[in-house]
């Protein structure tokens, strides 16, 4: 599983449910407060586990987001927990803030559809090297235990 955390406006949310339908299908977790977090539940607690056990923390910054408290302290959080952020820019001549303003960023502004594609690209190709990544680990346990198994059955037979 690929979990990517979404951060944003909640004015903003009909470029989350875009995001979010574009990964459909893909094997992609998506995390979207407004979709995940029931009525009663505690908010901050949900997002807090949500970004502290993503893969990819997604920031869509528009001046909706640089207003909202929320959207600066989920940045903070996933900057201090060495999370990999894409910022993807919905407003022309805005620039990701603080610590992460030194990142790429993928500017939705200037042709939503193509950065939308780019964005599903590059969080599918993620996937594939977390897949590939955790096939490598699971591979070498079989190796390590088929090199213990050889060698518990070589001590064995030498009695």
């Amino acid at each position: 599983m690929f979990k990517v955390f979404v951060s944003y406006s909640t004015q903003d949310l009909r470029n989350v449910t875009e995001l979010q339908q574009s990964l459909a299908g893909t094997g992609v977790e998506v995390f979207v407060a407004e979709h995940a977090v029931l009525p009663s539940e505690h908010l901050s607690a949900k997002i807090s586990t949500a970004i502290a056990t993503c893969d990819l923390f997604v920031l869509l910054w528009s001046d909706n987001a640089k207003a909202s408290e929320w959207v600066s302290q989920e940045i903070g959080k996933a900057h201090s927990l060495h999370k990999q952020i894409l910022p993807l820019v919905l407003t022309e001549g805005l620039h990701p803030p603080g610590f992460i303003s030194d990142l790429k960023y993928l500017p939705i502004f200037q042709d939503p559809q193509a950065a939308m594609a780019q964005t599903q690209d590059f969080i599918v190709k993620q996937f594939q090297v977390k897949q590939a990544a955790e096939r490598q680990k699971e591979e070498e346990k079989v190796r390590n235990l088929l090199v213990l198994g050889g060698l518990a059955f070589w001590l064995f037979s030498q009695k």
